[in-house]
């Protein structure tokens, strides 16, 4: 049985449309057609292997599955800016066509000032697989100290802590932390909230002034210089994620 997609996330897969608004707008507009009858709800469910979409008569189809994996450089945002650097700039210089390249994303986020490895891809599938927490995949991050830490402090860390997620109190879930030195550590997590393991260190009174996320799963970032993206196959990253 084929998998019924909403017509906005179709047309995202398309590589016609850089923003999800852009997709919602021409749906509401009249200008995407289902089987040769207008649709205007950017939610309807359908089966893309049982219909025929176009654009102003234009048949349009998802273009093929891509994978990659970047060595994000500090002071990137992972989302689209017109204003600050982001991890898009390097995607853009991808030697693919236009629509290939409008279709990438990157699964998850790492905030601005932290380095390491993304998934790139155009993947719904795969993306909620890595984000889903009850497949438990487990991300590694290496974290410079401004101070040294005590093994005291680690076993709270360890333990769980309190930290605010959305104006709320969260304690975070039981983790490994190995200490690479006196104020450099490597942390492995299952969860991932908003910038939670510098929440976590700041809730001890410890400031993280590096953080480099080194894996996801068993797929690692290996000789990857910062700001480079390599191709991967879909083998290999899902054998690499166990999923």
């Amino acid at each position: 049985m084929s998998r019924k997609t909403s017509l906005k996330q179709f047309l995202m897969k398309t590589g016609r449309f850089s923003r999800a608004d852009e997709a919602t707008e021409a749906i509401r507009k009249g200008k995407i057609t289902l089987n040769g009858l207008p649709v205007i709800n950017p939610n309807y469910f359908f089966n893309p292997k049982k219909s025929i979409v176009k654009i102003e008569n234009e048949k349009l189809k998802p273009i093929k599955k891509l994978y990659f994996i970047l060595n994000k450089p500090k002071g990137h945002l992972c989302q689209k800016s017109m204003d600050e650097k982001s991890v898009y700039d390097i995607i853009s210089k991808l030697k693919l066509p236009p629509e290939q390249i409008l279709s990438l994303f990157s699964v998850g986020r790492l905030d601005r000032d932290t380095e390491g490895l993304l998934i790139i891809t155009n993947d719904g599938r795969l993306s909620d697989s890595v984000m889903q927490p009850s497949n438990k995949i487990t991300k590694k991050y290496n974290v410079m100290l401004e101070k040294e830490i005590n093994k005291k402090q680690i076993r709270k860390l360890e333990n769980g802590v309190i930290i605010k997620v959305n104006n709320r109190s969260y304690k975070t879930k039981p983790t490994k932390i190995l200490p690479l030195g006196k104020r450099k550590l490597q942390i492995s997590i299952e969860e991932g909230k908003k910038k939670q393991i510098r929440k976590m260190f700041e809730t001890l009174g410890y400031e993280v002034i590096h953080l480099n996320r080194i894996s996801i799963g068993s797929l690692q970032l290996k000789h990857l210089k910062i700001g480079q993206i390599k191709q991967i196959n879909r083998s290999e990253i899902m054998d690499k994620l166990g999923i």
